[in-house]
């Protein structure tokens, strides 16, 4: 029996997949410097919409950091990963999840609220705030695939959804109902959602990375609060 495997691509592909692979590193190498830190301990249910962080939809452990206004970029950094190092050379790794709102020092350029855990590898928490420090934009390690979770209150009228545990920086959400061959690309809010109000029936949700990478899931119908493994994770040479 001869097997189509082109056509088994095509099956695969609709359904979930990931194409456009490419080889190198979206993140500039370039250190940026002048970045400062200080740390909370709230750190649950932050602004990025990842819920509880050792929770479903969370990273999984406590590395992580609520992002000074300008860094935060109204939520387009939400689940970006940082590289932070001090003066000593020591270094930490954190998740973007929340955002840091209060005057002062979160008004400054490149500020980071981190977690007590994270702060404490690069400086005593008796010191309250690190100034001097550096960062730069790196690949998150994460496990498993990219997923997408519809919000609660989903319906066939309207939905958003929180696109979690990817590796890359994602650029754009787009949907596609069933039928039809254009993607309609959605606005990510300041919360990090992305809402749609035409998701009636079946449709595919094709997410971008800001490597140009695309990965796709196909949703049959919308069930509130649902996860959806897309099958595929963001690739990187970095």
């Amino acid at each position: 029996m001869r097997i189509n495997f082109k056509l088994i691509l095509i099956i695969l592909t609709s359904f979930y997949g990931i194409i456009n692979c490419q080889s190198t590193c979206p993140y500039s190498k370039t250190v940026i410097n002048g970045a400062s830190a200080t740390f909370y301990s709230a750190m649950d249910n932050g602004n990025c919409g990842f819920g509880k962080l050792t929770g479903p939809t969370g990273p999984g452990n406590y590395m992580i950091a609520a992002l000074g206004t300008k860094l935060y970029q109204n939520g387009a950094q939400c689940g970006q990963c940082f590289k932070i190092s001090n003066s000593k050379n020591a270094s930490v790794t954190v998740m973007a999840t929340d955002s840091c709102n209060d005057a002062g020092y979160c008004q400054r350029d490149n500020h980071f609220d981190l977690s007590p855990t994270a702060f404490s590898i690069l400086g005593a928490q008796s010191q309250g705030v690190l100034d001097g420090l550096s960062y730069v934009k790196v690949p998150c390690r994460v496990s498993g695939n990219v997923k997408v979770m519809l919000k609660d209150g989903s319906n066939a009228y309207w939905t958003s959804f929180l696109v979690f545990n990817n590796a890359i920086d994602v650029k754009q959400v787009s949907i596609k109902l069933s039928g039809s061959s254009t993607y309609v690309p959605l606005t990510q809010t300041t919360y990090n959602y992305w809402p749609s109000s035409i998701t009636a029936g079946s449709f595919q949700v094709r997410i971008e990375s800001i490597g140009g990478e695309f990965i796709y899931v196909t949703i049959p119908s919308v069930v509130s609060s649902k996860i959806y493994d897309t099958g595929s994770q963001f690739s990187s040479s970095c």
